[in-house]
């Protein structure tokens, strides 16, 4: 994957017109010069720490994606066209179909069983994939994952070809910091906070026994987090690992971190390295919550 170490900076409110990578942070001229200048300070912190990170990413021979947006201020920060470009999710898509399952719930297609829930419930906080198999096989397969694309307006999503093989379904880390921002925003009270809980109630060590707790719960010991992790070994000869989710008790910072490291099919997943990554992001100190 190719490194830009160019930082792209737009604001969140107008997402839908900025891929070119222009920089805004305010479309109103009474805004106060003390907010212009927490946002310019705020962008330009990230702008160094994501800077640095990429660069060290690219040293360790690891391609990453990073994408994160500080909700207060209404700033998304990314690492150039590199955010941009779509990678297997792995276990990323089971947010997709968790959030498919009760959308279709709530409009009164299904009512899901109490097998289901615990099921949904597996896939997130454990990422249980004989979970999500069984979800993704008898509720829709693909088109849960396009439901979902075209819902939260992300076009780097997309389903994969392979029948059954949820985990090779595409996303970008803008979109993926984006879907958080636009799940917290319109997902309905109820199951918006019924997915952060699950999220926040994540195990350290996965159903299939890898250990999830790198990259964001590493950097970010102690701070309240709702988190989702992705690793997979190895389509196209790549190793995938994936560090994304909610920072901040009052759900200030999305995050996604998604890396591939290519030829990395024997020496196992460069877990400490997502977390050195996650770490130039957010230095000890950079950020409270």
């Amino acid at each position: 994957m190719a490194l830009l170490a160019a930082v792209v900076l737009t604001a969140v409110g107008c997402t839908e017109n900025s891929e070119s990578g222009s920089v805004s942070t305010s479309e109103s001229s009474a805004t106060s010069a003390p907010a212009q200048t927490r946002v310019a300070e705020t962008t330009v912190g990230f702008q160094t720490a994501i800077d640095e990170a990429t660069a060290f990413a690219a040293t360790q021979g690891i391609g990453v994606s990073i994408a994160v947006i500080d909700r207060e201020l209404g700033i998304e920060v990314v690492n150039g066209a590199a955010s941009d470009a779509p990678i297997f999710g792995a276990s990323l898509v089971k947010l997709f179909l968790a959030d498919n399952l009760l959308q279709r719930q709530r409009a009164g297609e299904f009512g899901l069983s109490a097998e289901d829930r615990s099921l949904l419930e597996a896939m997130l906080v454990a990422s249980d994939d004989a979970a999500a198999d069984s979800l993704y096989s008898r509720f829709g397969g693909e088109a849960m994952v396009t439901e979902v694309a075209q819902r939260y307006r992300l076009p780097s999503v997309a389903p994969t070809t392979e029948a059954g093989s949820w985990e090779l379904t595409t996303m970008s880390a803008r979109d993926v910091a984006r879907y958080y921002d636009r799940f917290l925003s319109s997902m309905p009270t109820a199951d918006r906070d019924y997915v952060l809980g699950l999220l926040r109630g994540s195990t350290m060590i996965a159903q299939d026994g890898f250990d999830q707790f790198f990259g964001i719960p590493t950097a970010l010991a102690g701070m309240t987090l709702a988190i989702k992790q992705g690793w997979m070994c190895c389509p196209t000869d790549t190793s995938y690992l994936h560090t994304t989710g909610i920072v901040g008790a009052d759900n200030r910072y999305t995050v996604a971190i998604l890396s591939g490291d290519p030829g990395a099919v024997d020496s196992g997943f460069a877990t400490e390295l997502v977390s050195q990554i996650t770490t130039l992001v957010f230095p000890p100190g950079s950020i409270a919550g």
